[in-house]
């Protein structure tokens, strides 16, 4: 089996079964489940279901803790600090990208730093809870050290990504969603899984060697895309969601794959603003769409066919899987039916 086509909901409903055999709190199996489903909906599939294959053992080893009760600490109108007390990082960012919407709401900006969290998928999907409330969103968070500084030979800050949603009057929304590595940490896992090739100039070796085939990643090193301009952005999510939360920092924080037994304690930092305290939310969508338009009016270089607004190849392919099933590879089905019959879970294949 190369490839099977699952219900978006019988993929959520296992999800979820498999979350709470495995000792997650029913309240929080269901957030879990609709974030890595909504990454699989979005083609995000190294962000989605996958991932229950890395977590569950965590969770089940003591390493996330679930129910995690977070704490809620108002620091000013319209800023809160979230400890998230070692949960899932999925669960604590939909909590705190929710606070952060109703700051905004409240004060017109909203501002929640996450402290003591775990991995949090894709951060798209925080975004776009804020777009969804008609509002500008922004979500940053650091991770275990993969990507050198520019210049240098080890890793030393995650992949940090860089999130930003802004709502379009159709319902979707423009999704920003990247690595300030050269490549996705979790594009390089799935690539050693699958025995697919990596790019030149992605991944180094402890000499400044280019890493080409996964049988080489391991251990390697990610550059900064873009050279210096990555490593400043990697930087400054460093500096947002490691020193201001009082998290650990890249350079400190365990890889999920270690056998020690350490808390990640990973750092978030959430930002929303509510477009409606700088214009009405109708003259917004005017705006926005006329600029979209201009953008799709470019001339087009030999080769190209269209020009794409951010987020949306991830809407088309949300479009299809909603409506033909959600890709699963076979390894991913195979992984996710191992755990299943383990757990006592029937699987819908």
């Amino acid at each position: 089996m190369a490839e099977t086509r699952i219900d978006h909901q019988q993929l959520r409903n296992l999800a979820s079964e498999l979350l709470m055999a495995a000792g997650t709190d029913v309240s929080e199996a269901t957030v879990i489940a609709d974030n890595l489903v909504w990454a699989d909906l979005m083609g995000r599939f190294t962000q989605g279901v996958w991932r229950l294959t890395v977590l569950l053992p965590r969770l089940r080893s003591g390493l996330i803790h679930s129910p995690c009760l977070p704490k809620f600490i108002q620091k000013a109108d319209g800023v809160m600090i979230v400890d998230g007390n070692n949960g899932f990082g999925h669960y604590i960012g939909h909590v705190a990208m929710t606070k952060a919407i109703e700051l905004a709401q409240c004060h017109g900006t909203g501002l929640a730093a996450v402290r003591n969290s775990n991995h949090f998928g894709a951060g798209a999907y925080y975004v776009e809870l804020a777009a969804q409330a008609g509002m500008l969103g922004f979500a940053f968070t650091n991770a275990t050290r993969r990507v050198a500084a520019y210049g240098g030979l080890s890793p030393l800050f995650g992949t940090n990504p860089v999130c930003f949603g802004a709502p379009l009057q159709n319902g979707e929304s423009v999704l920003i969603d990247f690595s300030t590595g050269a490549m996705a940490g979790s594009v390089i896992r799935k690539a050693t899984e699958t025995g697919e090739p990596i790019p030149e100039g992605v991944a180094i070796d402890e000499y400044g060697n280019p890493i080409t085939t996964p049988q080489q990643a391991q251990g390697s090193t990610l550059l900064p895309f873009g050279g210096a301009r990555g490593y400043c952005l990697s930087l400054l999510v460093e500096i947002l969601t490691g020193v201001l939360t009082n998290s650990l920092m890249s350079f400190q924080i365990p890889t999920m794959h270690e056998k020690e037994q350490i808390a990640s304690q990973i750092g978030h930092f959430f930002f929303v603003i509510d477009i409606t305290r700088l214009l009405p939310l109708e003259e917004y969508y005017q705006r926005i769409k006329m600029l979209i338009i201009e953008v799709k009016k470019s001339k087009l270089q030999t080769g190209v066919t269209e020009i794409l607004i951010p987020g949306e190849t991830r809407w088309r392919n949300y479009a299809d899987q909603l409506r033909e099933g959600i890709r699963l590879d076979w390894k991913t089905a195979e992984s996710l039916k191992s755990i299943a019959n383990e757990l006592k879970v029937a699987t819908p294949w």
